[in-house]
């Protein structure tokens, strides 16, 4: 008879330093075999944790109902070899497994345990590496990504007993590995829902931490597993049309449930000092968002910053100056190559602004109207780029004056002065 045990959460509200300034709605090596029928008999039980522990299912109001069931697995890591066991039957908050162990186990050894048993990694004796690489955003399903399903992971260690009947020298509670989000998304004004077509999520050094796919667009909420080691969360989000960014810095996580909102920013939207972004003329802005997607050399994208009076250098002296721009969390500063000007003017074109497979006349209206609405008024200029060409290196003129609003690049020599803007790659 399949038994099943309860267990509630208080889920925590996490204040997410999303995009706007108010934000607080983030033998190659061989695995060892399964344990086959001959080994020793084993028993024992584990304790899912005390009440901060998770294992997702159901979602009721702000708490987690959690569930142990009659039949699931588990992986007992020891010697060298990965055992799996079977949850055999539930009382309170401990699981009775039961199976064999096999290799040459004796009093003392160390073990791993860890639940799911898919989820461990034999080689390592710890959760494989990539387990969070890819997720559809539900709580409960049935295509083997939701978070019940497979990113509930918990992991507990302690050492074996094989004297008399085989079994765990004391207790073992496993804790949960990840946390757990539920998370709403939205405009950068917190007005619309975004339906995700994809999300990726990033850490602050750029690491790709795990893609959602969603069937389809999840409009209201999607779940996602994250580790805990986090502190900065870039999400990249694309509605299948428009392209999003967020960052949430200076997190906090533990291995529990949290529920946010996250504001997304689109091209046009700006960037402050802290990385948080913003809507399009918030003072202290210092960037502009102009691009927004996989780079070579960008990870989410590029922005422009934002001086009304750009300082006018050499080209070695330029690159210098970029790259020294007051630093900007998620991001780095440095002078625009010129794929990265021809990126941004695209990234802003409109109706009527058109790609050129020449240098020559790029309609840039869609960047200019931007421009204009972070408040910042440009002038007709020759800006450096750092993309080298022989002796000297290409800049790219822009003029947005009157009806004007074309750019195109030029090989100047290095030794001239023009303008220096910087932009920053994030």
């Amino acid at each position: 008879m399949k038994t099943t045990k309860y267990f509630l959460m208080a889920a925590l509200a996490l204040t997410f330093a999303a995009c706007s300034n108010d934000d607080n709605d983030i033998l190659s090596p061989v695995e060892t075999q399964p344990a086959e029928s001959k080994g020793i008999p084993f028993s024992a039980t584990i304790s899912v944790g005390d009440n901060s522990s998770l294992r997702a299912l159901t979602e009721s109001g702000t708490t987690i109902e959690a569930t142990w069931a009659v039949g699931e697995k588990v992986a007992l890591i020891h010697n060298g070899v990965n055992d799996v066991m079977e949850v055999e039957s539930v009382d309170g908050g401990v699981a009775t497994i039961t199976g064999t162990i096999t290799g040459s186990p004796s009093d003392g050894d160390g073990v791993t345990v860890i639940y799911p048993s898919d989820a461990a990694d034999g080689a390592t004796g710890d959760v494989k590496a990539d387990w969070l690489a890819a997720q559809d955003g539900t709580l409960t399903g049935t295509g083997g990504t939701s978070i019940s399903e497979k990113y509930d992971v918990r992991k507990g260690t302690g050492t074996l007993k094989v004297s008399g009947t085989a079994s765990l020298d004391g207790s073992v509670s496993l804790t949960n590995q990840n946390a757990i989000f539920k998370l709403t998304l939205k405009d950068i004004d917190g007005s619309s829902d975004v339906s995700a077509a994809s999300v990726k999520i990033y850490d602050q050094a750029n690491t790709l931490l795990t893609t959602v796919t969603p069937a389809s667009g999840y409009e209201k909420a999607m779940y996602v597993a994250l580790p805990t080691t986090a502190t900065t969360l870039k999400f990249a989000v694309s509605d299948g049309t428009t392209n999003y960014f967020n960052m949430a810095s200076g997190l906090s996580l533990a291995s529990k449930y949290y529920q946010s909102t996250i504001k997304l920013a689109t091209v046009g939207d700006v960037i402050m000092s802290t990385g948080k972004c913003a809507k399009a003329g918030t003072s202290g802005a210092v960037a502009m968002i102009a691009y927004l997607g996989n780079g070579s050399d960008c990870t989410n994208g590029l922005a422009i910053q934002l001086n009304s009076s750009p300082e006018w250098k050499n080209w070695e002296d330029a690159k210098t100056y970029a790259a020294g721009l007051t630093a900007v969390p998620g991001g780095t500063w440095r002078l625009p190559l010129k794929e990265d000007w021809q990126n941004m003017f695209l990234g802003c074109a409109k109706s009527g602004d058109a790609s050129s497979a020449s240098d020559f006349m790029n309609p840039i209206a869609g960047f200019k109207e931007k421009i204009a609405a972070t408040g910042i008024s440009w002038q007709s200029y020759l800006y450096w780029s750092s993309t080298a060409s022989g002796s000297n290196a290409w800049d790219v003129r822009v003029y947005l004056d009157g009806s004007y609003a074309l750019a195109y690049f030029y090989e100047d020599d290095t030794s001239y002065e023009l303008s220096v803007l910087g932009c920053l790659a994030f």
